[in-house]
């Protein structure tokens, strides 16, 4: 049995408990606050094993209709529970509300009912951590959002026993509807976040930072054969992270060297992401090396050249890169009947669609020269 379904399994259990109690604590002691406090612990009930389903599918392999896994599941079912606690709490404040207004608010046996709540908050308080710690350890926003919930149910109980210290010791009762309401916008408040990363998982919002993601870039750049990197994407679902690459790389090299390059690209993605079972697409498209990248642009000049009447040769041709930028220099040999202004011109609209055809080169110098000067 997978580890998290384990966790997930000895959550149902945990809530058990801790519903047993607290709808003991509410019935004798009949306080808003607690009621608050209760329930939500019933609605975990409906929580854990929504993420006992969640973590069960999300383990599926992938098939013909998920290619890429079920982990979204688990995403979807941290977003669903959003939406439903914000809607409980929305009525439970109403009903703290209506107490005020009607003064029909009081605590019995408030000895009892601190005696469970101490029981509940340690309870809470330590499995609580176990599932965050385990949620962050296996990717699981389920278990993430579990234990984030008992943590918050710890802290939201340390209000409810404040509020039965101050009835138990000062006898002052009046205040339960009022951290009733308190509890309950806490809740709404963690709700929505729960809801936003539900929903950041389910549309892929990138969660890399940017200076990584260029070092990643920088790293796979500098490995041997390879001319640039023309795109990169990250996408991660449940525990598994897929690196989308594009590369340009050099067009004679073997099928050994470019196996080496997938390679050395797979151990990067485990530097940068031990925690993460990567999956690697990597695409290269062969560009050429500057050498042959000049014969290229050679023969794409003369093709060029047909159109232009007024261009009659080239000459001193040079392709370099600084860094991952492709620099092209040339002189372009014009009629001598051309003025200066008209050369400029021509040289201009050359310059662009050259660069349409090879959109891959940083910049185009281009220098212009007349017959008679080649005569003379």
């Amino acid at each position: 049995m997978d580890i998290k379904i384990k966790y997930g399994i000895i959550a149902v259990f945990i809530i058990l408990f801790q519903s047993i109690l607290k709808v003991i604590g509410v019935v004798v002691t009949g306080s808003l606050s607690f009621l608050s406090e209760t329930v939500d612990t019933l609605t975990d009930i409906f929580f854990v094993s929504l993420t006992l389903y969640s973590l069960y599918n999300s383990q599926k392999p992938p098939d013909f209709q998920h290619m890429y896994g079920h982990s979204k599941i688990d995403s979807l079912g941290g977003l669903v529970q959003g939406v439903i606690l914000v809607n409980i709490y929305c009525v439970l404040i109403f009903v703290a509300i209506l107490a005020i207004l009607t003064s029909s608010f009081g605590i019995i046996n408030p000895d009892l009912g601190f005696l469970l709540l101490i029981i509940s908050f340690i309870i809470n308080l330590v499995f609580s951590r176990i599932l965050i710690w385990q949620g962050k350890k296996l990717n699981s926003l389920s278990l993430k959002i579990q234990g984030l919930n008992l943590f918050q149910d710890s802290l939201r109980a340390l209000i409810v026993i404040i509020n039965f210290v101050i009835a138990l010791f000062f006898s002052i009762q009046f205040l339960d509807p009022y951290f009733s309401i308190a509890l309950s916008i806490l809740i709404i408040i963690t709700s929505i976040y729960l809801f936003k990363e539900g929903i950041k998982d389910l549309i892929d919002v990138n969660p890399v930072n940017a200076a990584i993601i260029e070092e990643i870039k920088l790293s796979i750049f500098n490995l041997d054969h390879v001319n640039g990197v023309e795109e990169l994407k990250v996408r991660f679902s449940g525990n598994t992270l897929f690196l989308e690459i594009r590369l340009a790389v050099e067009d004679h090299i073997s099928v050994v060297h470019a196996n080496d390059i997938t390679k050395a690209i797979r151990a990067l993605s485990n530097k940068f992401f031990p925690s993460y079972n990567v999956e690697t697409l990597v695409e290269m498209n062969p560009l050429s090396g500057e050498s042959s990248l000049g014969e290229g642009i050679v023969n794409l000049l003369y093709t060029m050249k047909s159109e232009f009447k007024e261009i009659s040769d080239f000459k001193d041709l040079n392709v370099f890169r600084i860094e991952n930028n492709y620099f092209l220099s040339l002189a372009i040999v014009v009629d001598d009947s051309l003025s200066l202004e008209e050369a400029h011109e021509l040289s201009s609209l050359f310059e662009t669609q050259l660069q349409e055809q090879i959109p891959f080169i940083s910049r185009i110098i281009t220098h212009i020269e007349s017959q008679s000067m080649l005569k003379n």
